[in-house]
């Protein structure tokens, strides 16, 4: 069916969800959801468009009854967005690898601008926080910048911006506006092979709460975050991190040593003399070590930290050890646990 030309705002939502609809019936879900809900939210209001959205609204009712064991990713709202943030973060970082390779290509723009259109669909829930804003916006930016690289016929610029024109292109790009193209004449999509594959084990901790079947309409945009954010790796689904113990908690004391006493009796019988006096072997003395010097945390640092820990455990989820070990440092700096003090551990 043909996108009314007064909601063509939508027909990438429309595509990514026709492309998805047999390899990822979730991501496909939520690509045409969001597409209504977003078309309801902006309007225009027309026989032909509630017409149109009236069909699609059916193909959702009939896609969901086929989800059958994912079922749990449309009727909760904290596996959903678990499971659209790892595809899209995948993809993302599909694309953000090609080109700090210095390998961009037409090829690496359609995946970038793919990216942003799957990270957008998070606002199904509400608000998005200032990394995802911030990855929206670089992903169209680097679509846009290889694009205009290739057609003047030069080696597109890899990594974030280099000049202080590229960075002020950077704020200029929309970060909620997913109509934009690679190219005019050249907007087809990445093939479906380059798609990621959530991991088979995927699971998300989440609560029992189940969105309402009426479509809620999204909030405003989150505001952008400043333009020297670095962008970090996938943060994670919904993972509770494994609890440590303190670094500053005390070793377990040694047990008592029992005193040993040694009595030699004689052949042949004596006069009873004043029982021996066992001396008591004493006890070691077990001082335990001053904590580390920890700088003081607050709860700027600490959701730091969190976010952190969460980008490492997704960064694990596709055995992609550097980049765990990385934020796992990161969030250990954030407490105030670094190499000056020995990360908190203590001989």
């Amino acid at each position: 069916m043909d996108v009314p030309a007064s909601l063509k705002y939508i027909a990438p939502f429309i595509q990514r969800g026709a492309e998805l609809k047999d390899r990822e019936p979730v991501m496909s879900y939520y690509a045409l959801y969001y597409a209504v809900q977003l078309a309801m939210k902006r309007g225009p209001r027309s026989p032909e468009n509630d017409a149109f959205l009236s069909q699609l609204l059916d193909g959702l009712e009939d896609s969901k009854k086929a989800l059958g064991d994912n079922i749990e990713a449309v009727t909760n709202d904290d596996v959903g967005y678990a499971y659209i943030e790892n595809f899209a973060l995948k993809v993302f970082i599909n694309a953000d690898n090609e080109d700090r390779a210095g390998k961009g290509s037409k090829k690496t723009a359609k995946t970038f601008l793919a990216a942003s259109i799957f990270l957008e669909l998070l606002k199904t829930f509400g608000d998005l926080d200032a990394e995802v804003e911030s990855k929206i916006k670089y992903a169209k930016w680097k679509a846009a910048d290889i694009m205009k690289a290739i057609r003047e016929g030069r080696q597109p610029h890899a990594g974030p911006p280099g000049t202080k024109d590229e960075d002020e292109n950077l704020l200029d790009v929309p970060a909620s506006d997913s109509s934009m193209h690679v190219e005019a004449n050249d907007a087809s999509p990445p093939a479906i092979s380059d798609f990621p594959s959530p991991p088979s084990n995927f699971t998300a901790s989440a609560s029992p709460n189940t969105p309402s079947q009426t479509i809620d309409m999204p909030q405003p945009d989150a505001q952008a975050p400043p333009k020297d954010q670095p962008f970090q790796p996938p943060p994670a689904q919904n993972f509770s991190a494994p609890s440590h113990p303190s670094p500053t908690q005390s070793p377990q004391q040694p047990p008592p040593i029992s005193p040993s006493i040694s009595v030699n009796m004689p052949t042949t019988p004596m006069q009873p003399s004043q029982p021996v006096q066992p001396h008591p072997q004493q006890l070691p003395v077990y001082v335990a070590p001053p904590p580390p010097v920890v700088s003081s945390v607050g709860a700027t640092e600490i959701a730091t930290a969190q976010k952190n820990a969460k980008w490492a455990i997704s960064a694990l989820n596709y055995d992609d050890i550097a980049t765990a070990r990385k934020e796992l440092l990161n969030a250990l700096n954030q407490l105030g646990f670094h190499r000056d003090n020995n990360f908190g551990y203590t001989d």
